[in-house]
């Protein structure tokens, strides 16, 4: 598939008071977490350690890949899925540049052209197409009409079930017929296999947190998800990134990750 092309300018002028009031309360959120971020990680730490390995496949998604134009539609539909969920933030498109431009007037919210193109594809095959996300409805709403999904459920504290169970009660389909694509293990996979739907993990598609997470490398702060995957990592359960060679870690549904096989 081609290059997005279709990036705007944001000028700040065009910013709302709603974005800016948005802003102050992301920075007062900022410093709370930063205050609580220890406490929360020795939780996190201890609850991970005590975790059977049986219990830790919870993080373990069925799909892994580098992006949502990696996965392997057709297969999902070989193997009965009939409707497949999509988070929005960081998994379409960067959820600080979606926040931007949602607060702009009109709240209009473009994906790339790229994105357009997968989901008319992914239609084509007899999908139905739904957004799942934690974002504001106003921002899914406007994402939902420029990807010409078929429906979407905001604010759904994922990794929370409930959002789930509201699209396969909506669409009338079970948990076997159901994928869930997102970036976040802690929500959308955790989620998505407590729902007991086909989980596929993507990387980032972010570049701010990125850049954030750095940051928090360098003063050598280990995120809640990075002592999540040391652990998986330690115990041989599953891997973040590539072990022998680049690309070995992903896999599609019903693959062995690369690297297994030449362990065996």
């Amino acid at each position: 598939m081609s290059e997005r092309n279709n990036e705007e300018n944001i000028r700040v002028e065009d910013l709302n008071a709603e974005f800016l009031e948005y802003l102050r309360e992301k920075h007062e959120k900022a410093e709370e977490e930063f205050r609580n971020e220890e406490k929360d990680r020795k939780h996190v730490i201890k609850k991970v350690k005590e975790s059977t390995d049986e219990e830790l496949m919870i993080y373990v998604p069925k799909v892994y890949q580098k992006d949502i134009y990696s996965i392997d539609y057709p297969r999902l539909k070989e193997n009965g899925i009939k409707l497949i969920s999509f988070d929005i933030d960081d998994t379409i498109y960067d959820s600080i540049v979606n926040k931007v431009r949602g607060a702009l007037p009109g709240g209009n919210v473009p994906m790339p052209d790229e994105a357009k193109r997968l989901f008319s594809y992914i239609k084509s095959l007899g999908f139905t197409v739904v957004l799942l996300t934690n974002t504001t409805a106003r921002i899914a709403s406007s994402v939902c009409e420029n990807l010409a999904a078929d429906g979407y459920v905001a604010k759904a504290k994922k990794p929370e079930t409930l959002g789930f169970e509201k699209i396969m009660e909506s669409y009338n389909v079970s948990p076997s017929e159901m994928a869930h694509v997102g970036n976040s293990m802690r929500d959308d996979i955790v989620g998505g296999n407590r729902a007991g739907v086909t989980t596929c993990l993507v990387r980032r598609n972010g570049y701010i947190l990125k850049i954030a997470k750095a940051a928090k490398n360098v003063l050598k702060q280990k995120t809640v998800g990075q002592i999540i995957r040391k652990e998986l990592r330690k115990r041989n359960i599953w891997y973040k990134h590539h072990v022998y060679y680049k690309g070995d870690q992903y896999y599609q549904l019903g693959e062995t990750p690369k690297y297994r096989q030449i362990e065996h």
